[in-house]
């Protein structure tokens, strides 16, 4: 029993994420809500309705090949977002979202900000200054939406949603703790 508990321990140990979570540090992850779409390119979706009195959702978007933000909210309406939009004929530009029971204010409009964690906790945000159909999503991109802009018209970058991911000690504890009550109980 002992050697199978070390097997079982050693599985977990090394089971590597998921594809769809980002590790933003090393102890936190994107919170994924969602996730469409097949192929080995993952961008994420953040979506903060702070402004509405509501909180961040995050998402996932698998493909191959080339892909842009307008592909990505697509994929992720067909699964249940709600994504308003308008073709200006110049692009495309998000009027709204909806996502459970949280719903944006289309009159406060809605902040595109683009960003690609550097892996020590930060995440460097820039505006995205094209339309939705014109942003070509990469590998580990994150696309991020506020409902609303800062005075001087500059993105109000959104809140990650994140949880906590447990490094190497908190799973050599579960082994330990696993191998206390295995022998109290023998």
């Amino acid at each position: 029993m002992r050697t199978h508990f070390l097997a079982t321990a050693a599985v977990i140990a090394m089971t590597p994420l998921a594809s769809a979570d980002l590790l933003i540090d090393d102890g936190y992850m994107l919170d994924i809500s969602a996730t469409a779409g097949t192929g080995s390119s993952t961008s994420y979706l953040v979506i903060d309705f702070a402004a509405t009195n509501g909180i961040s959702f995050a998402f996932a978007y698998q493909w191959d090949g080339l892909a842009t933000t307008h592909d990505m909210m697509l994929a992720l309406s067909d699964i249940g977002l709600g994504y308003e939009w308008t073709d200006w004929g110049t692009g495309i530009f998000a009027d709204n979202f909806t996502w459970d029971s949280q719903a944006g204010d289309s009159s406060l409009f809605w902040a595109h900000s683009v960003a690609t964690p550097i892996g020590n906790g930060q995440v460097n945000w820039s505006d995205a200054w094209s339309s939705i159909d014109n942003t070509t999503l990469s590998d580990g991109l994150i696309s991020g939406w506020y409902n609303g802009f800062n005075e001087d018209y500059s993105a109000i970058t959104p809140t990650l949603p994140l949880i906590a991911v447990p490094g190497p000690a908190s799973i050599a504890g579960l082994v330990v703790l696993g191998f206390g009550r295995r022998r109290r109980a023998a």
